[in-house]
């Protein structure tokens, strides 16, 4: 097998030089490509760190090599991990967080994000004591990962308590995590345990399996000891199988729910506790938003103030707002009443909310999923923000836009510039802060040249965030961090090119919501200190520092504006805007300057400082022939034929640039079907080059329902097909055009020949609203003359979803076969001839031109369809079906990104089930059921 791949990956990629490198260390191989080598020299040397101190602590550690991948996908800090274990991975995305992040308190990016991952593997990948149920799990990579899985709210609170635990920085020890626990446990919005995996779709409720999470497991250590919630670990992978709740009950004399129960209230009643010791400070409702809301500002004039607000379905829209009484709501709330009381004088009406929500005067909605973030105000009428924008190598990027207000589409004005937060000098210069390839700086970048002029040095570890211009644009202030350091705001003098450090009280942690008041000159900013938030701000000529008494709220952003204090935080219903009445201010002296970060807890066990270590390691290009392997099993269910199963032995590498399969299915009821199938497909880059060959032998007569009486009752089919593909274009919008050759033989007849085509999409979304269309064409050569088409329409109108699709075939010599459901030795890459269709038995009637309609919705996307589908053979309808079905890309709706890196096991799986009524000539009209799983390349 190993000789055949390298015969086949040397023939595709002839000429094309390798992107990805690999460095081997003791025990991780670290894959990145070369764009992103200083990151991977670094994290190689603080993976063996990690990996021994986690050893020293736990006394546990991976039984083999793990996978590490290293990438920049979307220009955005984050990082997963898939335990298993034989095949355990992580991956590790580059690009730093952001000043105002819960994960912004680290000792680096680097550190943090490689011991959180690390933590997962370790704690989720021990192997079953059971020797049988071991093996079970070497072979089959599902069972290995369903063993492997625990509940959320552990596995994600349990590696942040050690990213904490071992470094004295994390989640359990930052002041905006506590401020935002301490609030909701104030207003007796906790998760319930039920919720605590994954939320009650109260705002911010989905990041409490980290947040309550650790503090929970934190508590349980503090009260029953660390080894006792290690004793659960041990239980979990014993001989006798012990489900989570089952090993935890046992461990600790109590179910996790009970214990649960008894956290909150002690939690809850320290967190009151700290609410009344506060100094209150008054303040008064403004607006009230309906769920997330961020980078509120307000327009030159003060007439109007733009806010980019997130729904619970995660839909962003860039909202501007009337900055005045909404008279048009108050007039309409007392007209109702009047009503109301009008038709029954004794009722009692609602009371008038708080504050009227303002009136929305604009929309801008994300297009293609590309976020809208940071806008700003050039003047009145035009905006300026940072979207992500796709690449060719299937990547995104933030760029610059500008959206002429009340129009359309925005105009895009950098290309690939990794921008993020920026301040307008003037129509064409922005200083902005800059992160690509794990590098923040921050630059003057010229629009219409993207020239960009360096301002702070890149320096692998540091991060900058928040540049904010003084009024007259001669004085920059900006945050910044370096590794083991705190986050520490700065003021440049730009005439004069001088740079000071404004130091904060050492008790200070947290840093975030810079603004410079353009009303007093002043910077204003949020601060932590001891779990709590405080606004803060700075007077760049006296050189005072002055803060407000620290809130118990949440603080997520600081908006002054004629001479206004607004304070905006997160509750439990959603993002709420304050005005600060009568703020006191307080003069804070700082008696000593401070670098270091405070470092909360001395573990034995604690992770060494964070080093970027970029000394060179010796790497080689990456091999695809260092390959997982797993069983792979399938089915399906089907009324209209038979039940099947099949196996198959998949493999592929960590990458998924070579991927194969090869195994049987076999009918399990009737005896109607036997089959074989081998796959292979090779990606690199652009390119995609697939190798199929499938064989069966079929009874017709055999099946639950029969074919048409003019239809053979038995076939024998051997197919071999090669194709290459190249695409243009990026993930979203592309065409690829290929080339490929056939063999196909069926009983004693063959045919040969080749075929050229191309497929591609078009899309556009705008969440609301949408459109994509997706073409497949390819012209049949030689003795398989013909052509095959498909398109396919989707479009969605107030996220209503519209699908249709047409399938048109021709072949002049090869019969063409409609029916029967997904089978793999028959759903190969380069079908012509089969015309899959799960409400009829296969075979049910050839012909030599086929045309297939079909119309679809459903009430959202990625749930199940209503359909209509109408089958005509030759000129003549054979058939028609509707019903309801549902088809998903199983593996990616499962583990998401991680499928990209998945073991072979767990990649490539679909699913498919529908129920509906057949009708037509030649055929008893009945209902028909069907339900599969199956592998596809």
């Amino acid at each position: 097998m190993r000789a055949l791949l390298i015969i086949f990956v040397a023939f595709t990629s002839f000429g094309l030089q390798a992107k990805w490198q690999t460095i081997k260390t003791e025990n991780f191989n670290v894959h990145y490509p070369q764009s992103l080598q200083q990151w991977a020299y670094s994290a190689a040397n603080e993976l063996e760190v990690v990996r021994d101190k986690v050893l020293a602590q736990q006394g546990r550690a991976l039984s083999g090599r793990a996978d590490v991948i290293i990438y920049d996908p979307e220009n955005a800090g984050n990082g997963f991990a898939l335990p298993s274990t034989d095949k355990p991975m992580m991956a590790l995305q580059a690009t730093p967080p952001q000043a105002d992040s819960v994960i912004a308190n680290n000792t680096s990016w680097q550190q943090l994000l490689i011991l959180h991952e690390y933590i997962h593997l370790v704690h989720l990948s021990q192997p079953s004591r059971d020797q049988w149920r071991q093996h079970l799990r070497d072979w089959h990579d599902i069972t290995d990962l369903l063993d492997a899985v625990l509940p959320r709210w552990v596995s994600e609170g349990y590696a942040t308590l050690l990213e904490s635990r071992l470094t004295g920085r994390g989640r359990l020890y930052d002041n905006y995590s506590e401020s935002i626990v301490r609030y909701y446990a104030q207003q007796g919005a906790l998760p319930t345990y039920s919720a605590l995996d994954n939320g009650d779709k109260s705002y911010l409720s989905n990041s409490m399996a980290y947040l309550v999470g650790v503090r929970f497991l934190a508590w349980l250590e503090d009260n029953y000891g660390a080894e006792t919630l290690d004793a659960v670990w041990t239980r979990v992978q014993a001989v006798e199988s012990r489900s989570f709740e089952t090993a935890f009950s046992g461990a600790f004399g109590a179910p996790a729910s009970q214990l649960y129960r008894r956290f909150i209230v002690e939690y809850s009643y320290q967190a009151m506790q700290q609410e009344l010791a506060l100094a209150p400070t008054q303040s008064e409702l403004w607006q009230r938003f309906a769920y997330a809301a961020r980078d509120i500002a307000f327009s030159p004039d003060g007439s109007q103030f733009l806010v980019v607000e997130q729904n619970r379905k995660r839909q962003v829209t860039l909202n501007i707002y009337e900055n005045k009484e909404n008279v048009e709501a108050i007039e309409q709330f007392n007209k109702r009443n009047e009503a109301i009381l009008n038709a029954d004088p004794k009722d009692i009406v609602d009371i008038a909310p708080e504050v009227f929500p303002k009136k929305r005067l604009a929309q801008l909605d994300a297009h293609n999923y590309a976020g809208i973030y940071y806008p700003q105000w050039l003047n009145k009428d035009h905006i300026y923000f940072v979207a992500k924008t796709p690449t060719a190598d299937d990547t995104f990027i933030n760029d610059l836009f500008v959206w002429k207000v009340g129009t359309g589409k925005p105009k895009q004005l950098t290309e690939g510039a990794g921008i993020r937060r920026f301040s307008i000098v003037d129509a064409n210069t922005v200083i902005a802060e800059v992160s690509r390839l794990g590098y923040s700086q921050l630059v003057t970048i010229e629009l219409d040249s993207e020239k960009q002029t360096v301002i702070t040095t890149s320096k692998l570890g540091d991060v900058y965030d928040f540049p904010v211009l003084s009024k007259e644009n001669a004085t920059l202030a900006y945050v910044h961090v370096a590794p083991n350091k705190r986050w520490q705001l700065v003021v440049k003098d730009l005439s004069h090119d001088k740079t000071k450090i404004v130091y904060l009280p050492k008790s200070h942690q947290y840093l975030s919501g810079l603004t410079w008041s353009h009303d007093d000159d002043k910077l204003y900013f949020i601060s932590g200190v001891a779990g709590h938030l405080a606004v803060m701000r700075y007077d760049v000529a006296s050189k005072r520092l002055e803060t407000l008494p620290a809130s118990a709220k949440p603080l997520e952003q600081i908006i002054t504006h004629s001479q206004q204090l607004l304070v905006s935080y997160a509750t439990p219903e959603g993002v709420k805007v304050n005005k600060i009445v009568a703020p006191t201010w307080r003069t804070v002296s700082v008696l000593e300057q401070v670098d270091e970060a405070e470092q909360k807890e001395q573990h034995p066990h604690q992770l060494p400082a964070a080093k970027i270590d970029q000394t060179a390691l010796p790497s080689s290009d990456y091999s695809v022939f260092e390959q997982s392997y797993s069983v792979a099993l399938s089915g399906a269910l089907n009324s209209a034929s038979f039940d099947s199963l099949g196996v198959a032995l998949k493999g592929q590498d960590v990458l998924r640039q070579l991927a194969w399969q090869f195994g049987a299915e076999k009918s399990i009821n009737n005896g109607a079907l036997m089959g074989a199938f081998a796959q292979l497909e090779y990606r690199h880059e652009n390119w995609k080059t697939t190798f199929d060959a499938g064989y069966q032998e079929l009874e017709a007569d055999k099946q639950s329902r029969s074919p048409q009486a003019n239809t053979s009752n038995e076939s024998s089919f051997k197919q071999f097909a090669l194709s290459s593909s190249y695409r243009f274009g990026e993930a979203l919008n592309y065409l690829a055009p290929e080339l490929g050759v056939i063999r196909v033989q069926h009983g004693e007849k063959t045919w040969s020949g080749g075929r050229y085509g191309f497929n591609g999409r078009a899309m556009w979304d705008t969440q609301q609203h949408g459109v994509a269309l997706q073409v497949s064409v390819a012209q049949w050569l030689g003795e398989l003359d013909g052509f095959d088409y498909q398109l396919s329409l989707f479009a969605k109108a107030w996220q209503i979803p519209f699908y249709a699709s047409v399938d048109s075939r021709y072949s002049s010599e090869l019969p063409l076969s409609v029916g029967g459901g997904a089978l793999t030795s028959t759903s190969i890459s380069n079908g012509l001839h089969i015309v899959s269709e799960p409400m009829l038995p296969h075979l049910f009637a050839t012909g030599s031109r086929y045309l297939g309609y079909e119309f679809a919705t459903s009430w959202q996307q990625g749930k199940p369809k209503l359909f209509y589908k109408q089958h005509q053979l030759d000129g003549e309808v054979i058939g028609q079906n509707y019903g309801i079905k549902m088809r998903l890309p199983l593996s990616r709706v499962i583990l998401g990104k991680a499928a990209d890196f998945a073991p072979a096991g767990l990649t490539d799986l679909q699913f498919s089930a529908g129920v509906g009524r057949i009708e037509g000539r030649n055929m008893t009209n009945e209902n028909r059921v069907w339900f599969s799983v199956w592998y596809e390349l």
